[in-house]
């Protein structure tokens, strides 16, 4: 009867997890309620390019300046947000609650020097958006409406607004005017907080002031060549979008052929009414194209036929060669002759042998574990929705935290495999565990930390937000991996199920004469082709939020790489080439330098850059793809390992060698 109940719980969590959620919303942040009038805050977030992967503020452009005063202090920005480069800076767009304005002027402009006129004209052909938020909603544009006739269909969106505009012959037009459209929803009474409202204006005898919620934004840019007449501006469009050219085209050595332009940025404000909720306002974005779905199932299906086939070579070496060589190498009747004892069991002597290399093979698999824990702890956070889009920088600070906190996993394992192979270098060994890995991802990150910040963007991390990556890295992480460590070390090692020979076995020549390193390049694609389509979708979501999808594929890519390790190394101790341990390990790992070479790949392609005008920002893709691809493969390795690792020991502690 227990374990029917556990079986319809793990059946229930399974079915859970598969079916998407669509008003699931982040706790922990409150719904904002405007009374009719009240003014609505515009934050400028940030300028990013799907071309160019340089992140700039929208403050950097020659155009609006940043406002002064109280009114418009900045706002607080977690670690996932400074490190990604967001930016909540203030903004002088005018928005109160349900009154509709035309043709505000937001700032007027003049863009008088070369270097001026060649940034912006950059910018634009770089094909930049200008990220706005307001009440935590993004900005979106409008690419395409429902299909006539399909109401229930979702719109498609993209996530800011272009900078502007250029054509074939090398001309920029800028978008100077922009329409706003911020949808808006009053809650029901039933509403938990309306309904609080309502009982505290009656208990003060007051009539309950009517409260409405943002629950979208949505903007239409447009190029109007503006004429501004005494400090007003007496060109912003009624019907339709007028375009004007804002420069004419720059030569190669980059000087302007024309006049200064001055111009201003205005915009309208339309408040439009709406049925959607608060507790579901980011659905319209996070499901605004339904062929992601399809796609994401399709990714599972294809996983789960990657898993099945590896499954189905695993249960036939169980069911049929290791239960076969069991029966053989256990008979009592004295039949056997030397011809019949022969593979895996012959190399008994050396296959608990330390490999080469110890420390370097326990660091890095400890190094695996971590990795492992911090996604598996990851994934189950943003199943519950405390990662949701709506928290910014959520993810990244969550993933940091981790990190630290786990700071004992590597310690642990790593001391825990070295002390079994007998290693005497133990302190090596537990800083390797603690600093080796870290301190070369935060080298990379120090150095392209110095080019952004030559650069202005603003993913740059100033002097401050270092000391404090740093201070976490020494007074949270490096205590928890000394004290993993010193448990490790105390871990009372067991016996290996059969002796090591003195001597080393003589290893034969491989078939075909290939060595067990290309057969590690090989298998490396068996376990990327379980994420690979997951990863087109992480690569080319603008807002990623099917973790439920991302979980499963996780699941099946555990499961893919166990099968994997298991085959390739029960095939390599069948041809008696006991040096299993680094292979265990690389059989898998090499996954990451397949995510690696794809990633490389996907920006070639989608980019369509120029290498030599966009060296910074190939750089950034490059070494972000390579930090995400080695710590993929430490943890398919560390997973890899394990299953061998017990794997080994259980047919090895099976079998008579006497």
């Amino acid at each position: 009867m227990a374990k029917m109940k556990v079986l319809a719980l793990l059946l229930a969590a399974s079915v859970a997890v598969a079916t998407p959620s669509y008003s699931f919303y982040l706790p922990g942040i409150a719904p904002v309620d405007y009374p009719q009038g009240a003014p609505a805050e515009v934050l400028a977030a940030r300028l990013t390019s799907a071309k160019n992967k340089v992140p700039y503020s929208f403050y950097s452009l020659p155009l609006c300046k940043l406002p002064k005063g109280p009114a418009h202090r900045k706002r607080h920005l977690n670690l996932g947000q400074v490190l990604v480069g967001e930016r909540a800076q203030p903004t002088d767009f005018q928005l109160l609650m349900k009154v509709d304005t035309q043709c505000n002027v937001l700032c007027e402009f003049e863009v008088r020097t070369t270097a001026q006129l060649r940034r912006l004209h950059r910018r634009i052909t770089d094909q930049y958006v200008v990220r706005l938020n307001l009440d935590n909603m993004p900005v979106v544009t409008r690419l395409t409406a429902a299909p006539a006739g399909k109401s229930k269909a979702a719109p498609s969106f993209m996530l800011g607004y272009p900078l502007g505009v250029s054509d074939t012959s090398g001309a920029a037009y800028l978008y100077n005017h922009l329409r706003l459209r911020v949808l808006y929803h009053e809650p029901a009474l039933t509403d938990v907080a309306a309904a609080a409202a309502a009982a505290s204006a009656a208990a003060a005898g007051t009539e309950r002031v009517p409260a409405y919620r943002i629950v979208g934004f949505e903007v239409e840019p447009m190029s109007v060549a503006h004429k501004v007449v005494d400090g007003k501006v007496t060109t912003c469009p009624v019907n339709g979008s007028a375009t004007a050219p804002l420069a004419v085209p720059l030569s190669r050595a980059g000087n302007a052929a024309g006049p200064a332009i001055a111009s201003a940025m205005t915009y309208d404000v339309e408040w439009v009414r709406s049925n959607r909720a608060w507790a579901t306002r980011w659905d319209a974005l996070l499901n605004a194209n339904s062929a992601q779905v399809q796609i994401q199932w399709f990714s599972v299906v294809n996983s789960v036929m990657i898993a099945l086939f590896l499954a189905g070579m695993v249960a036939l070496i169980l069911l049929r060669t290791v239960l076969a060589d069991f029966a053989r190498y256990n008979r009592l009747d004295g039949d056997d002759d030397l011809a019949d004892d022969a593979g895996w069991k012959l190399v008994h002597g050396d296959v608990f042998r330390t490999p080469p290399y110890p420390a370097v093979l326990a660091v890095a698999v400890g190094t695996g574990a971590q990795v492992t824990a911090v996604t598996v702890i990851t994934l189950v956070f943003a199943l519950l929705g405390l990662l949701s889009p709506a928290n910014r920088g959520g993810l990244l600070s969550a993933m940091l935290l981790l990190w630290a906190l786990t700071g004992a996993v590597p310690g642990f394992v790593s001391a825990m495999l070295y002390g079994r192979w007998g290693g005497l270098d133990r302190k090596a060994v537990t800083l390797g565990a603690g600093m080796a890995y870290p301190g070369l991802v935060g080298a990379l990150f120090f150095s392209l930390n110095l080019l952004l910040w030559a650069a202005g963007s603003t993913m740059s991390v100033n002097f401050l937000t270092l000391l404090l990556l740093l201070a976490l890295w020494l007074f949270v992480a490096m205590p928890l991996c000394i004290a993993g460590a010193y448990g490790g070390y105390k871990v009372k090692p067991a016996d290996w199920p059969t002796r090591v020979n003195a001597i080393a076995r003589a290893i034969p020549r491989p078939p075909m004469g290939i060595s067990p390193g290309w057969y590690a390049v090989a298998t490396g694609i068996l376990c990327f082709g379980v994420v690979f389509i997951e990863l087109v979708m992480v690569l080319t979501s603008q807002l990623y939020y099917m973790f439920g999808f991302l979980f499963i594929v996780f699941a099946l890519l555990v499961v893919s790489c166990a099968e994997v390790s298991i085959v390739f190394v029960y095939l390599s101790l069948t041809h008696e080439d006991w040096r299993w341990w680094w292979n265990a390990f690389t059989f898998t790992a090499s996954s990451g330098l397949w995510v690696f070479a794809y990633s490389l790949w996907f920006y070639t392609m989608q980019s369509g850059l120029e290498w030599s005008t966009h060296l910074l920002s190939s750089t950034i893709f490059f070494v972000y793809s390579a930090i995400a691809s080695s710590a993929f493969a430490l943890m398919t390795g560390a997973i890899g390992f394990a299953a061998s690792y017990i794997f080994v020991s259980k047919i090895y502690s099976a079998v008579r060698v006497e």
